[in-house]
């Protein structure tokens, strides 16, 4: 337990988006995927190829906007990984965990 106490303190030292007009890019971003995944989830049928090459830009550019704090790295992870249904190979998004190496080295 008390190995995840130092990343635990850091995440608390991140502050935490929770008003929309204080939404990072990230943020909006993926409120944007979410709405599309959700349009696309409810599709009765075949889902068009225009609306699955939307979520596919939408994810290029979370992929490529930097995080500001946890909430958006959650949000990047939310989004690539569908909600945990999927997995992020360092060769899909090596942005991502290059972030992940990133915060990392800062709570050690």
């Amino acid at each position: 337990m008390l190995i995840g106490l130092p990343l635990a303190a850091a995440a608390l030292a991140v502050p935490l988006v929770t008003k929309a007009s204080e939404e990072t890019p990230v943020l909006r971003l993926f409120r944007e995927w979410q709405a599309l995944n959700d349009r696309i989830d409810a599709f009765d049928g075949d889902t068009p190829d225009t609306m699955l090459e939307e979520l596919s830009a939408l994810e290029l550019r979370l992929r490529i906007t930097p995080s500001v704090g946890v909430a958006d790295f959650a949000a990047k992870v939310a989004a690539f990984t569908h909600w945990g249904h999927a997995v992020i190979c360092e060769d899909y998004a090596p942005e991502i965990w290059a972030e992940a190496r990133m915060m990392l080295e800062k709570v050690q």
